[in-house]
This record gives structure tokens, C-alpha cells and sequence, in this order.
């Protein structure tokens, strides 16, 4: 299947990172049963200049092809000790709607954002077209 998204699956950026900033962890959601289309709710997390945490945070389905995502929630500015309550009260909501798997990418291990990002290229977790 070939999705035409016009170039970026949701039409502009999701996070930027600036010089010296890196990416944190990143939290994908997906259903324990199959809804009939891929559906996944994400937090992508990245380290501030400041040490702080910047969160983003939304949805997205794929049905017959057609990609649609929900609006991005975003916190500029918070301790990562948050992130924890923060991942496990979103946990707990999804549950309660559709059980569902917690896959987390911990990034945090890799000194350079060019190791991350070919870290997620081996998991098979990034496509390169979509970063800038």
C-alpha cells in the first residue's frame, strides 16, 4: 500500500530540535486487539539546552491508505522525573477505552542526535525523507 501524503505524513514537523538539543524517549501506544486500521497514539520527548523535557504528543490512523492525526499536545517545559506519571496516567486512560501495548524507545544512551537517529534507523523506527 502507498500512502500519498504529500511529501510528509502530517504536513510539517512534529518536534524541532535545535543545536545541542537530543531526543529523549519516544512512546508509542497501540491497540492490544486490531480496531481494522493502524491506529497509535505518541509522545515524542527531547532534552531543552535547559536539561528540561519538551513533550508532543498526539494521534494518528491509517485507514484504506488515508492518514488523519489528531491535534498535538504540547508541554515546553518540565522535569523529566514528570515524564514517568505523565506515561503512566496516559497508560491507565487507554486502558479503560482499549487495552493496549506500551512500546518505549529510550534514547538516552546515544551522545549525538546523528547517534539517534541512526540508532531508530537500525530499529526500523525512522524514515530520513520526513527529518530536515
Amino acid at each position: 500500500m502507498t500512502i500519498d501524503t504529500g511529501g510528509k505524513p502530517f504536513g510539517g514537523s512534529i518536534m524541532k530540535l535545535e543545536k545541542d538539543e537530543k531526543l529523549y524517549k519516544i512512546y508509542r501506544f497501540f491497540p492490544k486487539q486490531n480496531p481494522g486500521y493502524h491506529f497509535e497514539y505518541r509522545i515524542l520527548t527531547k532534552i531543552n539546552k535547559n536539561g528540561k523535557l519538551e513533550m508532543a504528543s498526539y494521534n494518528y490512523k491509517v485507514v484504506d491508505g488515508e492518514v488523519s492525526k489528531g491535534s498535538v499536545t504540547r508541554v515546553t517545559d518540565m522535569d523529566p522525573e514528570e515524564m514517568d506519571s505523565i506515561v503512566q496516567g496516559m497508560k491507565r486512560n487507554l486502558e479503560e477505552v482499549s487495552p493496549s501495548y506500551l512500546e518505549i524507545i529510550d534514547l538516552t544512551k546515544y551522545e549525538s542526535i546523528e547517534e539517534q537517529v541512526k540508532a531508530l534507523q537500525e530499529m526500523d523506527k525512522a524514515s530520513t525523507q520526513y527529518m530536515d
